[in-house]
């Protein structure tokens, strides 16, 4: 790029011009002759802030003005040209060689607009001049070059209308002290100027067009790695090529931009440059399937120490920030060059295309930076030649992979075509079959009709079958609950015994009181036979509800909901389920735990049906701990425990146990119809699978079980509230 090969040449093509010496008059400059590069304006400028159009003019007398010296290396403006704008004027006697000559004034980058005048008349301007600092604007780099007329006597006055920009904190951590705010205006020949303002356009062009062929090579290999992930190395050069474009791009940019887009466009144009390169090293190790190893590691982590290196000492006329830069691509390319001799040992395919084109690109650099006239005089070859050093690596790495594409795609050919034959085989191998096929289909039609009509009355029997079965698996449930109700039922009728005999007893007495005419106390008999009366209808109500209990879970549900009481509910089955099992083993003994959540609202359920569900789990969970229970375990105490709580949009009801647990593999299988883990005669394998239908099925709900085994296990129900 211009920034990268042209460094040392932008100093010898700009370089300070040689004058003759200064008259003893310093009010007028004589010049007698011009270097080739020009001369520096820097002496006998004199200096007045403020802005009148009156000043521009050849006869305006300037002697009460400052004098002033521009343009010194290192040394800033005075601080008065600093703080606003101001005019300059320049007095000027050619010599008698000079008269004759159509001259120029080329203006070099500073931080500052100004208007420029030759004899009274504008002939030009750099940037953008205004007394307001917040609206000047710098010019380019590469401006155009401004037409001397010299009247005939060889008198020039030039007035510069002047305004000094402030640059932005971080510019000015980059811009040298001098070039902060300066005046820097080269008297030439006009034709040099003109010819290296359009050798820099036709530059600037060639430029252009590098860039568009680096675009268009990133796009053509980002679709190749879109359709051939397998090979990254396309992923890795489109990068390169992108990066590569986007510096191309700003170098184009840099002939137009002003002073801090320069900088700007110069920092990105490298860090383009720099991160495509490692790019394309990285693409030549996915290439030849090499590993990265530290010096690339090193590379990577030195990258934007360079750009940021290149970028300051740029702006300060350093040379330092270039050397590093040097020295990173000359690595760079060392380890380049070390990959491509690697593969062309191995005899790689497809090496040798590789090694054309970086010993291309090495020997137009070498042309390019052993030739100094070249750089100095034919910019625009020397973009040219810089431009193909930089397109031929980059074109045989992507002959390279477009070449490994094709073959990929060749070899898929070759498969796509062994495929169709087989396919071909494959089809006559199938029309055969399918020939055999029809035959065997038509026999095999007439025994699935026959064999359908023997699994339909199959099926009909099974259904019977399973219909018995759940019959008889709540005729059995109903049968362990037996004893449990006659226990319920017993207590009820206990009382309502007792409470009657003491009613006979009161009613004796109330009629011994009201013949003794004691009405005070036939009044208290008569409130206690009252009250008698009162649980003997409650006792009597309570065994009843007992009965219908019994009943209703011994006949067919018929899922009919009503606003049911889950907290009665549970705590009734719970005892029911204990007392049956206390009928079977009077010595088993367990701890229940109720905890009902108050103000628990109806749910809409068949009570049968869920209470079927309870009393299934609550068996479940005190057979669980009767079995603990018997292992002898110290300090054991079988605990059973239901809650109720509100959860959201459902009620849940919580049954848990501290028996043996459930293990994981039988947890899988609970809910599978007739699988049980009880001796045979003990479980029919149906009661959680019927509970699990009745609640999520019928109801709508949830049935989940948490287990530990050896711990204990705990059932969640969930009703829709």
């Amino acid at each position: 790029m211009r920034y990268v090969l042209l460094p040392a040449a932008l100093g010898l093509l700009f370089g300070v011009a040689t004058a003759a010496p200064l008259p003893a008059d310093t009010a007028v400059l004589r010049i007698d002759r011009l270097p080739a590069a020009g001369l520096l304006l820097q002496k006998g400028w004199r200096y007045h802030a403020g802005d009148d159009p009156a000043w521009a003019r050849p006869d305006f007398d300037d002697s009460g003005w400052n004098t002033v010296t521009v343009s010194r290396d290192g040394q800033p403006l005075p601080a008065r040209a600093l703080a606003g704008s101001g005019w300059f004027r320049l007095r000027l006697r050619l010599g008698d060689s000079l008269r004759q000559q159509a001259l120029g004034l080329q203006t070099e980058p500073v931080l500052a607009g100004f208007d420029v005048f030759s004899n009274g008349r504008r002939i030009g301007s750099y940037g953008t001049y205004s007394p307001d600092p917040a609206r000047v604007r710098t010019g380019s780099p590469s401006a155009p070059p401004l037409d001397l007329r010299p009247s005939a006597a060889g008198e020039l006055v030039l007035a510069v209308r002047y305004a000094p920009r402030q640059p932005t904190p971080w510019l000015r951590a980059y811009l040298a002290q001098s070039k902060l705010c300066d005046l820097r205006l080269r008297l030439r020949e006009l034709a040099p100027i003109r010819q290296e303002y359009t050798d820099n356009s036709r530059a600037a062009a060639v430029y252009a067009g590098m860039a568009g062929i680096f675009l268009l090579l990133g796009l053509l290999h980002l679709v190749f790695y879109r359709y051939n992930r397998t090979q990254p190395a396309n992923r890795y050069f489109a990068y390169y090529a992108l990066g590569t474009a986007i510096s191309a791009l700003l170098t184009t940019y840099w002939f137009s931009a002003s002073v801090e887009e320069d900088a700007v466009a110069y920092g990105v144009a490298m860090i383009g440059l720099l991160l495509g390169a490692l790019y394309s090293l990285r693409a030549l190790y996915a290439l030849f399937e090499v590993r990265p190893g530290w010096l690339y590691k090193i590379l990577g982590a030195s990258a934007i120490p360079v750009v940021l290196l290149m970028t300051g000492e740029r702006m300060r006329s350093e040379p330092t920030g270039l050397l590093c830069y040097i020295g990173f691509m000359v690595v760079l390319t060392l380890d380049q060059l070390w990959l491509i001799g690697r593969a062309l040992r191995q005899r790689r395919r497809g090496a040798g295309l590789l090694g054309s084109g970086f010993a291309s690109g090495i020997i137009l650099l070498a042309a390019i930076f052993t030739n100094l006239y070249l750089i100095r005089q034919m910019p625009a070859l020397v973009a040219l030649l810089t431009t193909l050093a930089f397109v031929l690596p980059a074109l045989g790495i992507s002959l390279y992979l477009a070449r490994e594409f094709a073959l990929d795609a060749q070899l898929l050919q070759v498969k796509l075509g062994e495929v169709e034959h087989l396919s071909a085989q494959t089809l006559a191998q199938e029309q055969e079959k399918q020939t055999l096929l029809a035959a065997q289909n038509d026999t095999l039609e007439h025994q699935v009709a026959e064999r359908t009509g023997e699994l339909q009355r199959s099926l009909t029997d099974l259904r019977a079958t399973q219909a018995q079965l759940i019959q008889k698996e709540k005729m059995a449930s109903l049968g362990e609950l037996t004893a449990g109700i006659a226990h319920e039922i017993q207590n009820p009728l206990n009382f309502v015994n007792n409470f009657s005999e003491v009613s006979t007893e009161l009613v004796a007495e109330l009629k011994e009181a009201q013949a003794a005419g004691d009405a005070e106390e036939v009044t208290a008999l008569a409130d206690d036979l009252a009250q008698n009366l009162g649980k003997i209808s409650h006792h009597g109500r309570r065994a009843a509800a007992i009965v219908r209990g019994m009943l209703e879970h011994s006949r067919t549900s018929t899922g009919e909901r009503a606003p049911t009481d889950l907290n009665q509910l549970c705590d009734e089955y719970l005892r029911l389920a204990y007392q049956g099992l206390r009928a079977k083993d009077k010595s088993f003994n367990a701890t229940l735990k109720t905890d009902f959540a108050s103000g628990l609202p109806l749910v809409e359920a068949a009570g049968a049906d869920v209470g079927r569900v309870l009393l299934n789990l609550f068996g479940n969970a005190f057979y669980a701990v009767q079995k603990r229970q018997q292992v002898g375990e110290a300090g054991y105490q079988p605990t059973v425990s239901v809650s109720t709580k509100r959860a959201g949009e459902q009620v849940e009801i919580q049954v848990s146990d501290n028996g043996t647990g459930i293990p994981a593999d039988v947890r899988a299988k609970i809910f599978q119809p007739f699988f049980t883990t009880k001796p045979t005669g003990e479980g029919t394998g149906l009661g959680l699978s019927l509970s699990y239908d009745i609640i999520t099925k019928a109801h709508g709900g949830t049935l989940a079980v948490a287990s530990q085994p050896g711990q204990g296990t705990e059932f969640i129900i969930g009703l829709p509230a």
